[in-house]
Order: C-alpha cells, then sequence, then structure tokens
C-alpha cells in the first residue's frame, strides 16, 4: 500500500521505446540511475551487461550511457550524466570484445535438439537389464572378497563367546 505521508520519487527517467522495440529492452530503465553511490546497482547493471549476447545489444547500451551524458536529454533523465561514466564503457567494451572473439549467443549454440551422449549414441545401449547383471556382479565381487580368517558373526565361538555384552555391563549386575 503506497504511503500518504511520504512522497515517492516522482521523476521521470529516460525512455527510449525504439530500442525497446528493436532489441526488446530499455536499457535506460538500468542506465539511468545511480551506480556511484549504490553498489548493488551498480553490481546489477554489471551483471546484465556481462549477461548480453548480442553486439547491437552491446551497442544500443553504449549509445544509451552516451545519450545519458548529452546535454540535450539532461530534462528527460532522472540521473542526467557530465559525460559517460568509464566503468560502465569500460565493461561495454569488454563485454564486446568477448563477443567478437567468441561469437554471439545465435552463432555458439546448435539449433534444434540435443545430439545424444556418446554412451546412447550406439546401436547397443545399455538396457535395465544389463544394469542388473552389472550391480550383481558387483555385489558377487564383494561376497568373493570375504576373507576366511575375518571374524565370523553367525555363530558363537570361543572368540566371540568371550566379548560378548554381558562382560561390558556397568550396572552392577552379575558379570
Amino acid at each position: 500500500m503506497p504511503s500518504e505521508n511520504q512522497a515517492g520519487d516522482r521523476r521521470e527517467r529516460l525512455r527510449c521505446p525504439r530500442l525497446a522495440d528493436d532489441i526488446g529492452e530499455d536499457p535506460a530503465r538500468w542506465l539511468d540511475q545511480d551506480l556511484l553511490s549504490h553498489s548493488a546497482r551498480r553490481k546489477l547493471v554489471f551483471s546484465l551487461i556481462d549477461g548480453i549476447d548480442s553486439i547491437e545489444r552491446i551497442r544500443a547500451w553504449r549509445g544509451v550511457e552516451k545519450k545519458l551524458a548529452n546535454d540535450r536529454f539532461a530534462d528527460q533523465a532522472r540521473n542526467p550524466l557530465s559525460k559517460p561514466r568509464a566503468k560502465v564503457m569500460q565493461r561495454l567494451d569488454q563485454r564486446e570484445e568477448w563477443l567478437d572473439l567468441h561469437g554471439e549467443r545465435p552463432d555458439r549454440l546448435p539449433c534444434g535438439p540435443r545430439r545424444p551422449c556418446e554412451c546412447c549414441d550406439d546401436e547397443a545401449a545399455v538396457t535395465p537389464e544389463d544394469l542388473r547383471e552389472r550391480d550383481q556382479a558387483a555385489a558377487q565381487r564383494l561376497v568373493d572378497s570375504h576373507q576366511a580368517g575375518g571374524v565370523d558373526t553367525d555363530e558363537t565361538s570361543a572368540r566371540t563367546e568371550a566379548s560378548t555384552l554381558g562382560a561390558f555391563a556397568t550396572d552392577g549386575g552379575e558379570q
């Protein structure tokens, strides 16, 4: 519920509707704010820049940053700038360089469904019966590794009778 006693921020921010139509977002929504005083906002903007996957969007963000520093648009901006912020421009330049080096996302990812892995690629695929046989073989290896000199707990012997729980009773009962 909005407050009746305190005014909210009524200043409008810079809007770029043509960019929103062209690239699907309005970078001014993120860039037209004070990033120096608000580290959380700055981190958010930098992570958004790091996630940009096309050079067209990088250039749109760069254009909005320059537009915020343009005197003609100062009355429209919530946070007008005297010049583009160096850290934002540097981050945009780094991202564009990375995209030039590695390619844009549509160029990096193949279209269509993923190819199956190598184990499922061949015709002799693993069946549930094969898995059951493998598990039974592993269990049999454990049984076969049983040592004859080990303690047999199935029946009482002179060795196991000496170490019964009665010898360790601490309630003062018979020993």
